[in-house]
């Protein structure tokens, strides 16, 4: 199970100290469930004679209560109940929640209801990993959560096979003071990610794992600062001005290639959707058939504001489509600070043999020879086919006077026979290099 640690510094003395405490604690507390048995009146009288020579645990400060109480199971946090009148309702003011359903469906829902209902103070964090759906109880759970200055929230279907339908309620009013949300293998119903999203006015952290979104997956925020989308989906929308790191990782594109159209007044292109307003975009992911996605209708030939401060970009792509390379390259050009490149090659698209590599597009003159101007650092983490990355490396390389290293995988020419995985390491290093300081490393 997973729980919150504390994150500011401690003294030895202070880290010696909370060990004893903690072993005094730890047989106090077995002791207790040996002795479970028992009525609680004799429990609570042995709990007091085992600590009343050195009653470390009763007196500890309440903000150590609470650090103790953290690094518990929530099951275990509640029964501390039992080890003394100052223990007694120490549990009920502890900010950070943490629920992981293991096989029984009712007795995670009555223990969720039990201590929601008798908590005490702010719930500053609150974890579920449920395995069934529970739609009744979800939105009771989401209202009192609301009400709460929750400020991280993370909710986790356990289940790898589907996704779970949610229901929530129209009526929601969403999260005020919420900062970090993580939703794992859900799709709403009732609310759009859209609605739920502008519902968090101070939301700076989100993650959408295991999506699936037949419309428009539409996110606007103003405070949002990093980003992370896995799943499934036809269409995105971002209107995040403050975003500072965005992953994107598009598993499949449920939309229609042949006939993706919209309003023609109000036409904008994939890239303008989702690259137009992240003008403090810092670090951008981009994975799987997303660049697919952007290639798709016509590239826009400038953002309205230049990608200034994007300095690093991971991306997959294959060389095999010309739309996707142009999508790439025009992207390179909307970052002129680009320092750092990562980069999968050849993602392994469906009807795409290496007879289909685009051979023209590299003579062609829309490639821009001041492209990687800046660029220090490229990393090709996978590649498929020899003559891709060929053509690849020898671009960076006489195309980049800033750079300091090119990184190749060695899984994937290790898998090629000896002879031409030889040829192709020959051909790397002896391509010409712009760049002076420039080195090829195989790791």
């Amino acid at each position: 199970m997973m729980l919150f640690y504390a994150t500011y510094p401690v003294s030895i003395s202070c880290l010696c100290y909370f060990l004893i405490i903690a072993k005094e604690f730890t047989d106090v507390f077995y002791r207790s469930k040996r002795l479970h048995t028992m009525s609680i009146c004799q429990l609570r009288r042995d709990s007091v004679d085992l600590v009343s020579e050195q009653d470390y645990i009763s007196n500890l400060p309440r903000n150590m209560k609470e650090e103790i109480l953290m690094k518990l199971p929530i099951k275990e946090a509640v029964r501390t109940s039992l080890l003394s009148t100052k223990w007694k309702y120490a549990w009920m003011s502890i900010p950070n929640l943490v629920f992981i359903e293991d096989s029984s469906r009712s007795n995670l829902i009555r223990l969720v209801d039990q201590v929601l209902s008798l908590h005490r103070g702010r719930i500053l964090q609150f974890k579920l990993v449920i395995r069934h759906v529970c739609n009744e109880a979800f939105n009771r759970w989401m209202l009192i959560l609301s009400r709460n200055g929750i400020k991280n929230l993370h909710i986790e279907w356990g289940r790898v096979e589907k996704c779970c339908i949610m229901h929530v309620l129209p009526s929601f009013i969403g999260f005020k003071c919420l900062r970090t949300l993580k939703l794992l293998k859900f799709k709403l119903e009732g609310i759009s990610v859209e609605r739920l999203i502008s519902s968090c006015p101070l939301l700076e952290r989100l993650e959408l794992c295991g999506i699936i979104e037949y419309d428009c997956l539409v996110i606007r925020s103003r405070n949002l600062k990093w980003l992370s989308i896995i799943g499934k989906f036809c269409d995105l929308c971002l209107e995040t001005p403050n975003l500072c790191f965005a992953y994107i990782n598009l598993e499949c594109y449920l939309g229609d290639d042949d006939n993706f159209s919209l309003p023609s007044k109000n036409y904008k292109s994939n890239i303008l959707r989702v690259l137009g307003s992240l003008s403090m975009i810092k670090k951008l992911g981009l994975y799987k058939v997303f660049l697919k996605y952007l290639a798709i209708g016509r590239i826009a030939e400038a953002l309205p504001v230049p990608l200034y401060r994007l300095t690093e970009i991971c991306i997959d792509f294959s060389l095999h489509f010309p739309n996707e390379v142009a999508a790439a390259f025009w992207l390179f050009k909307c970052a002129p600070k680009l320092k750092v490149l990562s980069s999968k090659l050849d993602i392994d698209h469906e009807n795409a043999p290496p007879s289909a590599l685009a051979q023209s597009f590299w003579e062609e003159k829309g490639i821009d020879s001041n492209l990687f101007n800046c660029l220090e650092i490229v990393n090709i983490y996978s590649f498929l086919y020899p003559k891709s990355i060929l053509k690849f490396a020898k671009f960076v390389l006489s195309t980049a006077p800033m750079l300091e290293k090119l990184v190749i995988s060695e899984k994937e020419i290790d898998s090629l026979p000896d002879a031409d995985g030889k040829e192709l390491k020959n051909k790397l290093t002896s391509f010409p290099r712009l760049s002076k300081m420039a080195k090829i490393e195989f790791v």
